[in-house]
């Protein structure tokens, strides 16, 4: 029986194995899915999704090689960028060594109110009790601008950031008698106290003072009246101390107290005459600083006593009760006569400052009442702006400008303005306010 085509092609089917080839991208050799039944060299049709396939290589033992449960494309492969770098340079990084010489060129001032709040790592070395060993608070605008009580409370902070290894202080204008009892408290270092201009304080702290700190060598207490008490009670606090700086402005106190006396004889009786005082008396009074320093002071090495009013006897008993100096100071000394006598006595000392003659020394160098106050002048470009804006259309102010300006003379009186809820804005009206923010 003949076998139709169809018939022929459905018995070679069975009989025959069909050869697939395997798909693209797979080895070519005896690759078989795990969990399926081998059939001879046929791999499955479509996406088996292996887990694990046993690859044979040719090997005597099969190797199994894991493989993810779906077949990620090949991707480029791209270099990393490197990030641009910064031209600024970021100084809270740098270490605390070279930010601590930095602050060293700074001063105290600069450091509580401008490079310790900058920010964390600044604030830490700002802490550093290296940096507070001297404290100088002068010459500065802040100490005219600021009250005595915030200067007072900065020099608190400073004192103790130098956790006991403070060893001179100096500040001008703003000291108090309870900063000084702080600063003996714990100035077991200090060695060298300034205070020029300051009288918020009495003599007594001084003494305390010295009294509380062993290793004082330095004190000045200048543009202050002294008295002759207060030498004497630091020379018997402190006998061993060097160095002393007493600078007044020179004024004639004599003709000063001719002066009140005249007036007042002339206020009580014009007849009364004047009794004289004697030389010797005149004498002593005018040198009660100097006889009281060489009786208590003998180790001095730097003695300043410019302004004051002492006379060529005062001068000669420090030069015997201090023979140990080597710089002194008398510049300013009206009373003070010089002459060779007085060159003689004064040719064993080192520098001599006298009056009428200079002399170069950087030991005697001098802090001014106001120095390093700063005088704002006004704005003279505004104050012509505001004129100009003030001005009528033919260039004059008025023959009483002022009155549309100031208030009345009687507040009951029934023309005067509302001033409730006047502002400084309001330029209708000059008020207190106007005045208070100098507008």
């Amino acid at each position: 029986m003949e076998m139709s085509p169809l018939d022929e092609g459905m018995e070679m089917e069975q009989s025959e194995p069909l050869e697939v080839e395997p798909p693209p991208l797979c080895p070519a050799a005896g690759i078989t899915e795990m969990g399926h039944e081998k059939r001879g060299n046929v791999l499955p049709i479509g996406d088996p999704k292996p887990s694990n396939i046993t690859v044979h290589q040719n090997f005597p033992d099969p190797m199994t090689v894991p493989l993810s449960c779906k077949v990620l494309p090949c991707t480029m492969e791209v270099e990393p960028k490197t990030l641009p770098v910064s031209d600024v340079r970021d100084w809270s990084e740098l270490p605390l060594d070279a930010l601590s010489a930095i602050f060293m060129k700074l001063g105290t001032i600069e450091i509580l109110m401008g490079a310790g709040l900058v920010c964390r790592s600044w604030l830490v070395t700002a802490k550093s009790p290296e940096l507070w060993r001297f404290v100088d608070m002068t010459r500065h605008k802040v100490v005219f601008s600021k009250s005595e009580s915030v200067m007072c409370k900065m020099a608190k902070v400073a004192i103790d950031r130098s956790d006991g290894r403070m060893e001179s202080f100096w500040a001008q204008k703003f000291v108090s008698s309870e900063l000084l009892d702080y600063i003996a408290s714990r100035g077991n270092s200090l060695k060298s106290i300034r205070l020029i201009a300051s009288g918020y304080f009495w003599d007594d702290a001084v003494t305390r003072l010295a009294a509380k700190c062993p290793m004082l060598e330095e004190i000045e207490y200048s543009y202050q009246k002294q008295s002759g008490y207060l030498f004497k009670a630091i020379g018997a606090v402190r006998p061993e101390l060097k160095r002393l700086r007493i600078h007044m402005p020179w004024y004639d106190s004599d003709a000063m107290e001719r002066e009140i006396r005249m007036d007042q004889h002339h206020s009580d009786d014009e007849d009364e005459e004047e009794e004289e005082e004697p030389y010797e008396a005149w004498e002593a009074r005018h040198n009660q600083e100097a006889f009281a320093m060489a009786e208590n002071l003998h180790e001095l090495r730097l003695l300043q006593m410019a302004g004051n009013s002492l006379t060529k006897k005062g001068v000669y008993a420090i030069l015997e009760g201090c023979p140990h100096l080597e710089c002194l100071d008398l510049s300013d000394c009206g009373y003070l006569e010089v002459d060779d006598e007085l060159l003689g006595r004064c040719a064993k000392i080192k520098h001599v400052w006298l009056p009428g003659r200079h002399v170069h020394c950087p030991d005697l160098h001098t802090i001014g009442e106001k120095e390093g106050e700063v005088i704002e002048l006004p704005n003279l470009y505004e104050m012509e702006a505001l004129r100009d804006e003030g001005a009528m259309d033919d260039g004059s102010y008025g023959d009483n400008y002022w009155e549309d300006y100031s208030l009345p003379s009687s507040p009951d009186s029934p023309d005067s303005p509302d001033l409730r809820n006047v502002t400084c804005d309001d330029t209708r009206y000059y008020t207190y306010i106007h005045e208070y923010y100098s507008l």
